[in-house]
């Protein structure tokens, strides 16, 4: 970034955050006591929406990348910003209201050679919906964020991915029953709700997709025992289950973790995506070495299937391109399920040096196969990462700095990134 570029990027950023402390310090000043409200649950129709509550983040990125994916000379150091900002109403017997507007702007990006993270400016609503709390249960409907296996929003970008359906929860964490079904989306690349996905070579459209899950704990001793399966149905591309669960010793100092995993995904419909036929397992190990120092160590198997999508690799229609989701083992810069058939292998390791400092390092190799009868791409990733959040009258505010390299057998162009983010939640 050449020092021009970065003094306006810290003016810019000065100016957007002070803007959010204002507009925090402003609603906390014209909000009524929260004794007027009973922790959000409404008296009357008028205090459902005086009582409401404002959150948001506010985002700068600086996204530089060199030879992206191993594509020779197709590099670009962009600068974005933006966010969303969301008004929640209170409780009303039950009812609430909630909407978002989301926007994102980009300066000195080449139109040439763009690297699509970043590239399209947005100002549109994004999350808009109606949800009924009662006890344990919670219903939503509208556009809104989801969050179960391969359906997130992975809002390290300026906007997030939302959904626009109905999702239902009975439950907690640990113990529930939830169902979930999904009419459009918002890829982060897009302000508006779309009936495709994110294979965007597919012929045709989609109406969707619906979900079913519930998970189970169990205390055995000074053990606890967590489980979670899933069934999801995406039209015209694939079935899948899903399956995990984890034993841990929270009573240790070293707090051993064990999981394991299991993926299951066959064709539905017209394979948009190609002819599916993908099976995974997973294994997982983490512990502490000292209360702030955390290790794991992760595995995937892939099992190859001639003529299937990706050598038997499992499609996922809202997170291709965008994130591994709950693989165990994954890069940070592509997705494991988009890169074939074989063995994934990684290790993290994670430092909470203060309550302001945390940092870390991930290694992951990726013996993986695009297709049936190629080799492998033999793809080892060095990543090392880093955030200092601030405190005071700064609280919210965070700068965060990932880089690495990714390297391939396939390919004598290393993949560069850094990704360097300044953000304000609030």
């Amino acid at each position: 970034m050449t020092m021009n570029k970065f003094s306006f990027s810290l003016k810019l950023g000065a100016l957007l955050v002070s803007q959010a402390l204002f507009m925090g310090h402003a609603l906390a000043a014209t909000t009524p006591a929260m004794s007027d409200c009973d922790a959000g649950v409404a008296d009357s129709l008028t205090q459902m929406f005086t009582c409401g509550s404002v959150h948001g983040s506010l985002r700068m990125l600086d996204y530089s990348t060199h030879n992206a994916y191993f594509s020779k000379g197709y590099s670009q150091d962009t600068f974005s910003y933006g966010g969303s900002v969301k008004y929640t109403t209170a409780e009303y017997y039950g009812l609430s209201l909630g909407v978002s507007g989301i926007f994102q702007r980009g300066i000195d990006h080449n139109q040439d050679h763009l690297v699509s993270e970043l590239g399209p400016n947005e100002t549109n609503f994004g999350e808009a919906y109606l949800s009924w709390h009662y006890q344990d249960f919670r219903i939503t409907a509208g556009d809104q964020r989801l969050n179960i296996p391969f359906l997130g929003d992975y809002d390290w970008r300026i906007t997030p991915i939302l959904y626009r359906g109905i999702d239902a929860n009975y439950g907690d964490a640990d113990n529930f029953l939830h169902a979930t079904k999904v009419t459009r989306f918002k890829p982060w690349g897009d302000d508006q709700f779309l009936n495709t996905t994110e294979y965007t070579d597919a012929d045709g459209t989609t109406n969707g997709m619906w979900a079913i899950g519930g998970g189970r704990a169990l205390k055995l001793d000074d053990k606890k025992l967590t489980g979670q399966l899933w069934y999801e149905d995406y039209n015209n591309y694939t079935k899948m289950v899903y399956a995990d669960s984890y034993l841990s010793w929270s009573d240790l100092p070293s707090q051993p973790k064990i999981g394991l995993q299991f993926i299951r995904g066959v064709s539905d419909g017209k394979a948009l995506a190609g002819e599916v036929n993908s099976t995974s397992y997973g294994a997982q190990f983490a512990m502490n070495f000292t209360p702030s120092l955390r290790w794991s160590l992760n595995y995937d198997h892939i099992a190859a299937s001639d003529n299937a999508y990706g050598d038997g690799a499992l499609v996922t229609p809202y997170a291709h391109n965008s994130s591994s989701g709950p693989y165990f083992a994954q890069p940070f810069f592509t997705s494991t399920q988009d890169l074939g058939s074989g063995n994934a292998y990684s290790t993290d390791l994670n430092w909470t040096a203060t309550e302001s400092i945390s940092v870390g390092t991930r290694y992951s190799f990726m013996d993986l196969t695009a297709s049936s009868g190629a080799s492998s791409s033999n793809q080892s990733e060095y990543l090392v990462y880093g955030t200092y959040s601030f405190g005071g009258v700064l609280k919210g505010l965070s700068v965060t700095d990932f880089v690495g390299v990714q390297t391939t057998s396939n390919s004598d162009a290393n993949f560069w990134q850094n990704r360097l983010a300044l953000e304000y939640d609030f």
